[in-house]
């Protein structure tokens, strides 16, 4: 469903700790992670942010292919949307507030403000 409705970003909590991935889909990476995306949908970037409230969790597996970016810290994340087309988003460690992880999504959204129920070209 992330990618047939072209869904850019994908936010997850209750695992308390901090993960980004490429844009991925099936388990690929479909673009090399980055800080910056831009151009038409290709795919989902997944993020955790769970960092708050309780103990924090363990990673449970190595760092695999499709994971960019890992903490194990309290932290929180900050969207920021510009405009209709760009946004950013910051991922900051309660203890000093300083952005740890960053990335911007730049594109036009005309395909996605094309979609309809059970209709997406």
């Amino acid at each position: 469903l992330w990618q047939k409705y072209k869904v850019d970003l994908a936010f997850y909590g209750h695992v308390h700790n901090y993960e980004r991935t490429c844009p991925v889909y099936q388990s690929q990476c479909v673009v090399n992670a980055s800080n910056h995306y831009s151009g038409p949908f290709q795919a989902t970037t997944h993020v955790v942010v769970g960092g708050a409230g309780a103990s924090l969790s363990d990673f449970i597996t190595s760092k695999i292919q499709w994971s960019h970016f890992r903490d194990f810290d309290h932290g929180f994340g900050k969207l920021t949307a510009f405009n209709h087309s760009s946004l950013l988003f910051e991922y900051k460690k309660s203890r000093d507030g300083n952005v740890y992880d960053h990335f911007t999504i730049s594109r036009d959204y005309r395909d996605v403000l094309a979609c309809s129920i059970d209709n997406c070209p």
